[in-house]
């Protein structure tokens, strides 16, 4: 098993509120197959995590990119205010980072 952690960082956000991500987490808890859950904390500034296990990491991944970073909305809003990393083949020991709100980071690829 994958799993995947989309954390998205509140205080970055430009119009959308907490509860508008949680109800965004709420909805895909209900419509994607993977098993997925939510926290909120506060740790240096409010986030959410969204944790999704998947046993498709490539499909899981697209499905992430399509619906919550490339798309139009929430997309435009999200994608500087997320960072998402995945479990690689040592589980977190060599995670991926697969998106960064900060465009200098480097990131890793499934592909």
């Amino acid at each position: 098993m994958t799993v995947v952690v989309c954390q998205f960082q509140i205080d970055r956000l430009s119009s959308m509120s907490e509860e508008e991500i949680t109800d965004i987490c709420v909805k895909l808890k209900g419509s994607w197959p993977e098993s997925i859950s939510y926290e909120t904390g506060d740790d240096d500034g409010r986030y959410v995590n969204l944790f999704l296990t998947t046993t498709d990491r490539t499909k899981t991944w697209s499905r992430i990119r399509l619906q919550l970073i490339e798309s139009k909305l929430p997309g435009s809003e999200l994608q500087n205010a997320m960072i998402v990393t995945m479990t690689g083949q040592d589980g977190w020991n060599d995670y991926l980072l697969l998106h960064h709100f900060d465009r200098t980071e480097p990131l890793d690829s499934l592909e």
